[in-house]
């Protein structure tokens, strides 16, 4: 086709927004490599992950024109309005939603685009939401929505985006094995900021960035320094938005009660990510699932090691001198990698900090990932 293709893009947060972290990256990087190929048009919501107020100076409930993409901000009294007449007033070669629970920026336009189009593409990215750790939070709720989903056949029609050989796996066994599945994984635009910072053996800043939930797992990293923090001089700085108010407190507490040398610094606005990230020696995230963990690819590009969980497509990190993976259920594991990382000095933790710089960039040429997304829009033209 001679056109460029228009792609209608549905996303409960996006750029200023910041909190709802890995899909916003997802979403902005499809946008950034591929905004040549395609029309992007985006429609999201007018605040922040919990912000009483919306954003400041920004028009809404109408398309704004950017550089690369068009953008609505909906107010949640106009929002079903607004999605209603652009669905039923515009036709868009492709539908693609960044969410598998969200009422009002995947279910409700989801069924109405299923009402009114003749055979529309229909693609989602669940964004890890069907990932076993996902799946333990919310459990109940959870296996009924996705049961009666399945026996309706609600989904009926959509192609899913997964973006490992896990996520092809976890959709599967959520709406069986004749289920539409493109694999494809994520868009890492990369930036490599090199760095150096000191390091000498019996010293070691650790840093946890991620949203403060119970998934993201927290409180596990404040038990492991907990064990290991009397006899040794290990630091924790926290970066996150309070997601979930009840476990922050729960973990704060834990802190307080263990004079941990733990400290809450904030939310960190994503221009600062790596010039925060590069001043530490190894991330910290012991997660309970992450469909990719952009995170986890920016601590790598700051040079920041990486003494993570299993629950992430980042696997066999000892192998390339990164960091370490380990499973949760071995906490003695994650003590030894910290360990380890407390007794480098300089020269061996310069081989890893080198070592993260090309590993990132490897890996990102070799997913092909811009080519693979771009197939993945284009696969019915």
């Amino acid at each position: 086709m001679n056109r460029k293709p228009d792609i209608l893009i549905f996303i409960d947060w996006f750029f200023p927004g910041f909190k709802a972290g890995g899909p916003i990256k997802s979403v902005s990087n499809i946008v950034n490599a591929l905004h040549s190929d395609f029309n992007f048009f985006i429609i999201t919501s007018d605040r922040d992950i919990d912000d009483p107020e919306p954003y400041k100076n920004t028009p809404l409930n109408t398309w704004i024109e950017k550089e690369k993409y068009k953008i609505a901000y909906l107010s949640p009294e106009k929002r079903q309005a607004f999605i209603r007449h652009t669905i039923n007033n515009t036709d868009f070669d492709v539908y693609y939603f960044n969410s598998l629970y969200s009422k009002p920026f995947t279910l409700d336009p989801f069924r109405l685009i299923k009402k009114t189009k003749k055979n529309p593409k229909l693609i989602i990215a669940p964004r890890g939401m069907l990932g076993k750790g996902a799946l333990k939070i919310k459990a109940l709720k959870k296996k009924v929505f996705l049961t009666v989903t399945k026996v309706s056949g609600f989904f009926q029609g959509v192609s899913w985006h997964a973006t490992d050989a896990e996520e092809v796996e976890d959709i599967q066994l959520a709406f069986g094995n004749k289920t539409s599945i493109v694999q494809v994984p994520n868009i890492a635009l990369i930036k490599i900021r090199e760095h150096l910072i000191k390091k000498s053996k019996g010293n070691l800043k650790l840093v946890f960035f991620s949203r403060i939930t119970p998934k993201k797992n927290l409180y596990y990293a404040l038990e492991l320094l907990q064990q290991l923090s009397n006899e040794h001089t290990i630091s924790l700085a926290i970066y996150g938005s309070i997601e979930d108010q009840a476990y922050w407190e729960k973990c704060n507490a834990f802190i307080q009660k263990n004079h941990l040398n733990a400290e809450y610094h904030g939310v960190l606005v994503p221009e600062l990510v790596k010039s925060i990230l590069c001043e530490y020696h190894f991330l910290l995230l012991p997660t309970l699932h992450e469909n990719y963990g952009h995170v986890i690819a920016e601590a790598l590009t700051a040079g920041c090691g990486l003494i993570i969980s299993t629950n992430t497509p980042w696997r066999d990190l000892d192998r390339i001198e990164v960091g370490w993976d380990s499973e949760l259920s071995r906490p003695e594991d994650f003590r030894q990698a910290i360990l380890k990382a407390y007794e480098m000095d300089q020269i061996t933790y310069d081989r890893y900090r080198a070592n993260c710089y090309t590993f990132i960039e490897q890996e990102t040429q070799r997913q092909n990932a811009v080519e693979l997304t771009k197939k993945m829009f284009l696969e019915r033209f």
